[in-house]
């Protein structure tokens, strides 16, 4: 597997979602170009699971999302794209942190899952190095703003990497800034 992280900056002025890029098999290294962190500009999402269900996952919620704005020329609100969200990833087996905002445009970040679960959170990891990324995470006080938080999953899982070959060091990255 793989992992993912999501931080909501103490302050409120955003999120950011992180997850490398490494597919393992059987404890082998079969690539390191599988995309996890998915950027829909208003939302954004980090997903694990197999590459095709990943993959699956991200087309049909791309497709939800611009036909949602199309229909109404707005985005999706955040309770909506966490059950949209939900849903989806139920669909394609994976686990996946989204992040989006509210209407008065703070920011929100969602953990949702293959069992249906949807539960807002200010901190999130899922995938094989959760367990140590929960522990970086939750080591410390929380980022002020986008780049001490974006500096913070970045090391996260540069600290999974050392310790699980599961989890890789080509990191892909997610910010969604607060709007007023």
């Amino acid at each position: 597997m793989a992992t993912v992280v999501g931080v909501v900056c103490s302050a409120g002025g955003g999120v950011v979602l992180a997850g490398d890029r490494r597919q393992t098999k059987d404890g082998t290294v079969v690539s390191d170009s599988v995309r996890r962190v998915f950027d829909y500009d208003f939302a954004g999402c980090a997903v694990v699971g197999n590459p095709g269900s990943i993959e699956e996952f991200d087309r049909q919620f791309d497709a939800e999302l611009r036909t949602y704005r199309t229909e109404r020329d707005e985005p999706m609100s955040s309770s909506r794209l966490a059950r949209t969200a939900s849903e989806i990833a139920t669909e394609a087996g994976v686990d996946a942190l989204v992040a989006g905002r509210d209407e008065d445009g703070s920011v929100v970040l969602y953990e949702v899952g293959t069992d249906g679960r949807t539960v807002e959170t200010e901190t999130a990891a899922l995938g094989s190095g959760s367990p140590v990324a929960f522990g970086r995470l939750e080591n410390g006080e929380m980022p002020d703003d986008l780049d001490a938080a974006e500096t913070l999953v970045r090391e996260t899982l540069r600290a999974v990497a050392e310790r699980t070959t599961d989890t890789g060091s080509d990191i892909d990255v997610f910010r969604l800034e607060r709007t007023e």
